[in-house]
């Protein structure tokens, strides 16, 4: 089972609980090796540091530190530098810190308290490697084809729908059917929009884009359905889209 956000937080809040319980030793408590963190970071502040990572990558201790997946964190070993993973997330806190502390802070002149700033979640989104749904899909058509491209896009739905991991918003698969038909994809944007109109049945924008790709593709009765559809949705469309219409060949 995958654990979100938010179970990852309770999970760790707990672990932390139950050490003090325990009388196990706070495993933030004088760290070592630290290379890029403040060398006298505060114990609750260091726990809310790699809260902070492990929420923004949707990831567990493990990822980065030596130690099994569900062991005890006192049995871990933090300051080794054994795993790979552990310098790839030095450099990407240095570049973060670089983002805040020179660029994002030439963008404006304002309070510092007040400056939004670049975190970890920001690009990741809860992912370990932050990817667009865009991005997965581009994988899929080109190593799997349209139907494990579909059925990808409706796992990741299932499983991530109102999140922040991925763009499942209205708008997001019809402009990616777009793209692709504009590369001469027509038959894997037909797919693709119509899947959106199953998913927005009321989406005049999901329509509009079934019909455009329906027409590339030489199915003028679909587009002519499909564009009556979104009319139906959008009537203050009816002018524009009577006029996509009429661009369609006659009908024998």
């Amino acid at each position: 089972m995958r654990l979100t956000p938010l179970l990852i937080t309770l999970v760790l809040s707990l672990s932390t609980a139950s050490f003090a319980q325990e009388g196990r030793p706070d495993v933030f408590a004088d760290p070592q090796n630290l290379k890029v963190l403040p060398s006298d970071i505060s114990s609750a502040d260091l726990n809310k540091t790699m809260k902070g990572f492990a929420m923004g990558l949707g990831v567990r201790c493990h990822h980065c530190h030596v130690g099994e997946p569900k062991a005890p964190l006192h049995t871990y070993d933090f300051a080794s530098d054994d795993k790979a993973m552990k310098e790839k997330a030095r450099a990407m806190l240095e570049m973060v810190e670089a983002i805040n502390g020179t660029y994002v802070a030439k963008l404006d002149d304002i309070d510092p308290a007040q400056r939004v700033a670049v975190r970890c979640v920001t690009c990741h989104r809860g992912q370990p490697k932050p990817k667009l749904i865009q991005d997965v899909l581009d994988e899929q058509l080109a190593k799997n084809g349209l139907d494990k491209t579909i059925a990808k896009y409706a796992e990741l739905r299932e499983q991530f729908y109102g999140g922040h991991s991925y763009d499942f918003s209205e708008f997001a698969l019809p402009m990616y059917a777009q793209g692709i038909a504009g590369k001469g994809m027509i038959a894997e944007a037909v797919a693709l929009a119509k899947v959106n109109t199953e998913n927005f049945p009321e989406s005049y924008f999901s329509f509009f884009t079934l019909a455009e790709a329906q027409a590339a593709a030489g199915d003028s009765a679909a587009a002519r359905r499909s564009y009556a559809r979104a009319v139906e949705i959008n009537p203050r469309a009816k002018g524009f889209v009577e006029a996509r219409i009429a661009k369609l060949p006659k009908e024998e």
